[in-house]
C-alpha cells in the first residue's frame, strides 16, 4: 500500500527552499538532499485494458537501476493519496520484454492476468524527471519528502511535472500527514489531487 501527500510546486523561488527547510532537515537523515533521475515507461496493451480500470503498469529506472511496479485501485482526497502498490527490482532482460508473470502470487495477480490476457505489452506514455528527496525521522513517523520536476510524455502532447511528495514509509499516518500540512503552509502549496499517472491517462483522452 502507498500512502502519501502531493502538492503542486507552482512557484519557482521556493522549490530549492523546501528540501533545504530547517525544521526538515533537523529531522533528516542526512543534512543534503539524494538527487536521483527518474525515467519511467508505462505499458499497456493496444486497447489500454489496463489504464481503463486505472491500474498502472510501468517500468522506471530509479539511477541506473529498473524497478517494474503495479499500481492499483485507492482514493484521492485533499492530496493524500492512498492506493495498491507492487515493486520488483529487475534486470535488463526483462525490460527488453515485460510480462506480468513477476506479480505472480499477489492479491492482484489474478485480476491483472484476465485484464491483460496473452495481449503483448507496448509503451503508452513515458516519464522522466529528476526527483531530490530527504528521508525524515519524527520520532512518530518515518516519511520520504521528495520534489519532482520534469515531463509528462503521451503520443497526445506533454505536461510539466513540479511537485511535492510526502510519502509514508512507517509509523504514524497523521504525523506523516501534519509534516505534509506544514510544509504546505509554509511554502503556500496547493494539494495535487492527480497522480502523474492519472494526468497522463487525460492526456491520452482515455
Amino acid at each position: 500500500m502507498e500512502i502519501e501527500l502531493k502538492f503542486l510546486v507552482e512557484d519557482e523561488l521556493v522549490k530549492d527552499r523546501i528540501l533545504n527547510d530547517g525544521h526538515l532537515l533537523s529531522m533528516a537523515e542526512s543534512d543534503t538532499p539524494e538527487v536521483i533521475p527518474m525515467r519511467a515507461i508505462y505499458l499497456d496493451t493496444e486497447e489500454y485494458s489496463m489504464l481503463k480500470k486505472t491500474m498502472a503498469f510501468r517500468v522506471r529506472y530509479e539511477g541506473e537501476r529498473p524497478v517494474a511496479t503495479l499500481k492499483w485501485g485507492g482514493k484521492s482526497e485533499n492530496g493524500l493519496h492512498e492506493r495498491g502498490e507492487l515493486n520488483v527490482s529487475v534486470d535488463e532482460e526483462y525490460v527488453k520484454e515485460p510480462h506480468m508473470g513477476i506479480f505472480k502470487g499477489s492479491e492482484i495477480y489474478e485480476e491483472i492476468a484476465e485484464t491483460v490476457g496473452d495481449k503483448p505489452l507496448i509503451p503508452v506514455m513515458e516519464m522522466e524527471f529528476i526527483r531530490k528527496e530527504v528521508h525524515v525521522d519524527t520520532g512518530k513517523s518515518i516519511s520520504v519528502v521528495s520534489y519532482d520536476e520534469g515531463e509528462i510524455r503521451t503520443s497526445n502532447g506533454t505536461e510539466r511535472i513540479s511537485e511535492l511528495e510526502v510519502e509514508l514509509y512507517s509509523g504514524s499516518q497523521e504525523d506523516m500527514i501534519a509534516l505534509g500540512r506544514e510544509l504546505a503552509t509554509k511554502y503556500n502549496l496547493k494539494a495535487g489531487e492527480k497522480s502523474k499517472f492519472k494526468r497522463g491517462i487525460e492526456l491520452l483522452g482515455i
